[in-house]
């Protein structure tokens, strides 16, 4: 017969035993306890593996060499082998399945039947009294039933209400992260980036130069040899400060003393300083100057300048003022639309935290009659929360309500009645809170005030009762029904 061979280990118990016995498939399930080492389970758990295997329609052995398992598993007839060939080779025991004894006896059921009383028990009430006060009793019974059962009834109470109003002084600090009953509510910051572009007249002159001054300049040889001079040798006047010159190209003077060579020259920047008279250049730099001479013999002119407009450094600093006053303003539109309703914004924290972009046109040192500007600003700025003002508010009307009162805490109305001082980065004001309580009532004492009573009764005593200032709303169902419900499972309060 196939047999399921299940090797067991130190931590198996109870429930995997049980697990590996419903995956085996096989009439016959084999234990196999581990050689070094006991299961975690007791003796008295084999009654539990062995139901299990009955329940299963397997045939249990176990394999094991503990004295006390063998002992136990003889006696509940369960096969037991010390090797696992002896399994193989050797029979198993049979189960004989328990016999089943009747707890109680079969009935006779002809004879319970014979012995009921035969039909016809009331025949002998004869008397139409007696069948009369019968019939009575039953509807008297539905009527009861009805009376306790069926009705219902809806009680709409208005508590009487009672104002709560009180001032609160206010401050909002930024280093705070709770709600204070002592006033103090966090400090919220917002920061947004605006950007514009503005343009002004500019309001400065400059004196530009313009062209360079030209003219020729005339060397002679002091030596027998050639002097040669390359193109852009520098020549200067005798004045303080000197103007200075520069050849235009290269020129060679010929050996022998009173040779001359004429080369073109320009001034070395634009303006009228380079124009200067006949005579005025005497001196080359280098060391080729100790060789010749060197001499204008007609004046060097053509430099000029002309007058512009430049923006000066004022008007650079106006128009990024200007411009900052409108961007602020346009900040404090984007945090009105960033706030939440009720949120308190602290106008007198709005600031410049950083200029992202300061672009100029032109730039400083050109000309241009218009001065541009584009400017990205990020501006900052302080808020409160309306969610901390309403906890504000909630702490401190719960501290001041009477004894006997709910409030009405999600209709709690908060506005600042002062304006808003700043010690540095502490925002105070004050502040009114108001809000409606109203009385404590219990439904239960509303139920055992109008049980059974009529509906006129009911509200007078309920009135009466709780000091109400309008009569209650009371509806029964079916509204014929002139009474209120005996049970107070029926009745429903609602206010």
């Amino acid at each position: 017969m196939q047999t399921q061979e299940i090797q067991l280990e130190t931590h198996d118990n109870l429930v995997s035993i049980r697990d590996h016995m419903a995956w085996a498939h096989t009439p016959r399930v084999l234990l196999i306890w581990p050689l070094d080492g006991r299961v975690n389970i007791r003796p008295s758990d084999l009654v539990l593996v062995r139901r299990h295997a009955e329940f299963l329609g397997q045939e249990l052995g176990i394999v094991t060499r503990d004295r006390t398992i063998k002992a136990i598993a003889r006696n509940l007839n369960i096969s037991v082998f010390s090797r696992v060939v002896e399994a193989q080779d050797n029979p198993w025991v049979v189960p004989v399945p328990p016999p089943v004894e009747r707890r109680f006896p079969r009935s006779n059921l002809l004879r319970i039947r014979n012995a009921l009383p035969k039909p016809g028990l009331f025949s002998k009430i004869t008397n139409p009294f007696y069948r009369i006060l019968i019939l009575a009793a039953g509807v008297l019974s539905v009527l009861a039933v009805i009376l306790v059962f069926i009705p219902t009834a809806e009680i709409q109470i208005a508590a009487p209400e009672q104002s709560q109003n009180i001032t609160i002084p206010v401050s909002s600090e930024p280093d705070v992260q709770n709600v204070q009953i002592s006033g103090v509510v966090p400090q919220h910051l917002l920061a947004v980036n605006v950007s514009g572009q503005d343009t002004a007249l500019a309001t400065g002159s400059a004196t530009l130069l313009d062209k360079k001054a030209t003219g020729e300049v005339l060397f002679t040889n002091l030596t027998g040899k050639n002097v040669n001079l390359p193109s852009g040798s520098i020549l200067r006047t005798n004045d303080s400060p000197p103007v200075l010159f520069e050849t235009l190209q290269g020129v060679q003077i010929l050996a022998g003393k009173g040779k001359t060579a004429s080369v073109p020259i320009q001034a070395k920047v634009p303006g009228m300083a380079g124009n200067v008279n006949t005579g005025t250049v005497i001196r080359l730099d280098g060391d080729s100057g100790s060789l010749i001479t060197v001499t204008n013999p007609a004046p060097i002119a053509g430099g000029t300048e002309r007058k512009m407009v430049i923006a000066t450094d004022q008007d650079r600093e106006n128009l990024k003022k200007r411009m900052l006053a409108d961007l602020q303003q346009q900040a404090l539109e984007r945090f009105s639309s960033l706030v939440s309703p009720g949120d308190v914004l602290f106008l007198d924290t709005i600031k410049p935290n950083r200029v992202i972009d300061e672009i100029y046109s032109p730039q400083p040192g050109e000309a241009g009659e218009k001065l541009s500007l584009n400017l990205n600003v990020e501006f900052g700025m302080a808020y409160a929360s309306y969610v901390d003002l309403h906890n504000l508010a909630d702490l401190v009307l719960n501290a001041s309500l009477p004894a006997g009162y709910m409030p009405d805490v999600k209709q709690i109305n908060i506005k600042a009645i002062s304006g808003f001082t700043r010690v540095k980065d502490v925002i105070h004001w004050q502040m009114s809170a108001e809000r409606k309580a109203h009385t404590l009532i219990n439904p239960g004492d509303v139920i055992s005030t109008v049980q059974g009573k009529s509906v006129n009764v009911a509200g007078k005593l309920l009135t009466d009762t709780f000091s109400l200032t309008q009569a209650p709303g009371i509806k029964i169902s079916p509204g014929w029904w002139p009474w209120l419900p005996f049970l107070p499972i029926r009745i429903t309060v609602k206010g």
